[in-house]
């Protein structure tokens, strides 16, 4: 019962730190590369943003909210964090 109580207690710890949010910079590139983000995107175009920013960024332009231009017809939500981590890695974060 003990280790159910500090599991429970544990989950939204884990779920507001940085670490929900962190995704694979390596995973992010490759996907960056499939998708032709880095055809107009550079590391400067998200430099002075939080990683939770870009996560944000991203999410707006996948549901329509952000206006982009055409081509991001295969980004996948699951696809974000890693796309973020990568976008906030060559911004200069880290």
């Amino acid at each position: 019962m003990k280790k159910l109580t500090i599991a429970l207690l544990a989950v939204p710890l884990v779920a507001l730190s940085g670490a929900a949010f962190a995704g694979d910079a390596a995973a992010g590139k490759e996907k960056a590369d499939a998708l032709g983000c880095m055809d107009c995107h550079a590391g400067e175009d998200f430099e002075g943003m939080t990683l939770e920013e870009i996560i944000e960024a991203n999410k707006a332009v996948l549901s329509g909210a952000q206006r982009h231009p055409p081509g991001l017809d295969d980004m996948k939500e699951a696809d974000i964090p890693d796309l973020s981590a990568y976008f906030y890695a060559e911004a200069g974060g880290q």
